[in-house]
């Protein structure tokens, strides 16, 4: 990640942000405004080698960071803006580049290794659909498996509520499978994968994730609260393991071998975004060989946004079939899903 590509991602993240949060958008127009800042030196260096599959990703760990910082009581001058640290004042873009200026070697090799990570429980209302029409039907006991898990908030989703709305092509309401919302649902066994798995009970893990907010979205943060608090009841119940996504299919065949009588759910929220195409491919590849003896009780949903272009995220529905896979797209949303629309009159029927 070089200084003009940080810059670009600067710029393109700005215009991101513009409608989504004003202090962001702030930040990242008071960034991008010097090009010649001694702070990018300090930002290329730390990622120099670096490779990620997306530009904006940077811009996200950046101000991660820089949230970081601030809530853990290191950065006054951010906190002093920053709403999620009771700040109120209007220089935010001048607070961040004086922060850029004076930030010290342990920012920098922070982020060199950081990942922006999923911290929406909201995500989980996708694998609840999937759930409710591949094995309500049939009332089959499954085990949940999230890709990409962070620090496994999806994975006690079914224990939050929920208030998402559900519409047709049209926009009219629709239905979604029975028993989607059902608190808890018949799950056998839950674990998370990740390349970097934070740990709820860790202080600064739980600060880490808070931080991957937006600093001034009060709502969400409070969603993460609560979020934390459930799983931590219920962390017993969940299983949090170090695995890429190119070795998660192995994993998964290692420790989930099919079973009677019961079904497998593997699930992913904008995780497979970060990957290359080449590295998608070969997920699929994998995923469709270790699906494949799970027969008609083995699927893999994502929530990710279409590869390749712009949208809304899409609910995808992968099942094995002949050593491939066939893949529908069920639904699409946005990426705190309040309202799904689904694509077919009857897009639950997996049969």
């Amino acid at each position: 990640m070089d200084r003009p590509r940080l810059v670009q991602a600067l710029a393109g993240q700005r215009g991101y942000c513009e409608s989504r949060s004003p202090l962001y958008a702030a930040i990242l127009a008071g960034l991008q405004s010097d090009p010649d800042a001694p702070w990018l030196g300090a930002a290329e260096c730390a990622w120099r080698g670096r490779q990620f599959a997306v530009d904006w990703e940077a811009a996200h760990l950046l101000l991660a960071g820089m949230h970081f910082w601030a809530l853990k009581g290191e950065a006054p001058e951010l906190a002093a803006v920053y709403p999620s640290c009771n700040g109120g004042g209007n220089d935010a873009a001048g607070a961040a580049r004086a922060f850029l200026a004076r930030a010290p070697d342990e920012f920098w090799q922070y982020l060199a290794t950081a990942r922006v990570q999923t911290n929406e429980a909201g995500r989980s209302v996708p694998w609840m659909l999937a759930a409710a029409a591949a094995f309500g039907p049939r009332a089959l006991p499954f085990s949940l498996v999230e890709l990409g898990a962070s620090a496994g908030l999806n994975l006690v989703g079914d224990w939050l509520e929920h208030r998402c709305h559900f519409t047709a092509g049209n926009g009219v309401p629709a239905t979604p499978p029975a028993g989607w919302n059902r608190r808890p649902h018949r799950v056998l066994a839950r674990a998370g994968l990740d390349l970097a798995p934070r740990r709820l009970a860790d202080p600064e893990d739980r600060l880490w994730l808070k931080a991957c907010v937006w600093a001034d979205d009060l709502a969400r943060l409070g969603r993460l609260e609560d979020a934390i608090k459930t799983f931590l009841k219920r962390e017993r119940t969940v299983r949090l393991e170090r695995c890429a996504f190119a070795d998660a299919p192995a994993w998964l065949a290692a420790h989930f071998p099919p079973r009677e009588r019961q079904g497998l759910l593997v699930f992913n929220s904008i995780g497979t975004v970060y990957l290359d195409d080449a590295a998608y491919a070969e997920l699929q590849r994998g995923m469709a060989q270790t699906l494949e003896p799970w027969g008609d009780r083995g699927f893999w949903a994502e929530y990710e946004r279409p590869r390749g272009r712009d949208g809304p995220l899409e609910l995808r529905i992968h099942r094995p079939a002949g050593g491939a896979l066939r893949t529908r797209v069920l639904a699409s949303g946005a990426p705190r899903p309040t309202v799904m629309r689904f694509h077919e009159a009857t897009p639950w029927r997996l049969d």
